[in-house]
């Protein structure tokens, strides 16, 4: 293995770790912004990180943004409407489901992710990659099946399904305009964008906009938090990765991010994991170790 070969599985692994462990806390803090509706959540989330992102480099940003062609600005606009989409799907099928049920479904999105590039940019993982995903991905199945039981329903998690679906063509995109514009700025675009999708369907949703005025202190922090760590941090990694990364490593946050709810969980709550998460968590390891080692 040569030094930039090193350099490259050290980035891979630090991106891995970076964005499962902001994905991690996305559960908890969506929670937490309770009574809020879900569809209001997920549009404070994004508003919040397309502001703090525009803010960093205003000039940079517009400048970007004209340099577009109208093919490239329809491109972000779908990927905003992708995101925003899938973000209001994962939190009203959260708000409607148990925690563990939602972990476990979200252990089909690194499948997406690797079809989904597959599919449209003909990048076939290799044995390796395609190896570390399924153990991957089986570690997530079986944390989450460790974790107990909840308020269980079936409509929670068929939004749930539906978000992992949306999720790989989203990563997809970000993939298919990484010589348009910069990273930050396709980020911000496209938290723009979804947000302005969102902003449409508020009062259209029925009690989207119950409890807004003014809202709990506690809602407001969670959201807040949502946008900045999750959002602003997971999410433009995840972007930024997809851009040049293998989609296999790129997919392998998801199961992280179902390892980094263990250690959440055992930190900051006190719940010490079964023997079932541990071992699912050693999977989870395995995997990403195979995956990264083995990537392009």
């Amino acid at each position: 293995m040569t030094a930039r070969q090193r350099v490259t599985a050290r980035s891979a692994a630090l991106f891995v770790v970076l964005a499962s462990t902001a994905f991690a806390v996305s559960g908890p803090l969506a929670r937490s912004a309770r009574p809020l509706h879900p569809l209001f959540v997920a549009f404070g989330r994004v508003a919040l990180a397309a502001a703090a992102l525009s803010l960093l480099d205003v000039r940079g940003l517009a400048r970007s943004a004209v340099r577009l062609s109208m093919r490239e600005r329809a491109a972000v606009l779908c990927a905003g409407l992708l995101l925003a989409v899938h973000f209001a799907l994962f939190l009203w099928g959260l708000d409607r489901t148990s925690v563990p049920a939602a972990v476990s479904l979200i252990s089909l999105e690194p499948l997406a992710v690797v079809l989904c590039a597959w599919v449209f940019f003909g990048v076939r993982p290799t044995r390796s990659e395609q190896a570390g995903v399924l153990l991957a991905t089986a570690g997530a199945v079986l944390v989450a099946r460790g974790a107990g039981a909840g308020d269980h329903r079936l409509s929670g998690d068929l939004m749930v399904v539906a978000s992992t679906l949306l999720y790989g063509l989203y990563v997809s995109f970000a993939r298919a305009l990484r010589d348009a514009l910069p990273a930050r700025s396709y980020a911000a675009l496209v938290y723009a964008s979804a947000a302005l999708f969102l902003a449409a369907a508020l009062p259209v949703a029925p009690g989207a906009l119950e409890g807004v005025a003014p809202p709990p202190r506690h809602a407001v922090v969670a959201v807040a938090g949502l946008a900045l760590i999750p959002t602003l941090v997971g999410h433009t990694a995840v972007q930024a990765a997809a851009r040049r990364m293998s989609p296999a490593i790129v997919a392998l946050v998801s199961p992280g991010e179902t390892l980094g709810g263990i250690v959440i969980g055992a930190l900051w709550l006190g719940a010490v994991p079964s023997a079932t998460e541990v071992a699912g968590a050693a999977i989870i390891l395995v995997g990403a170790v195979v995956a990264i080692l083995g990537s392009r």
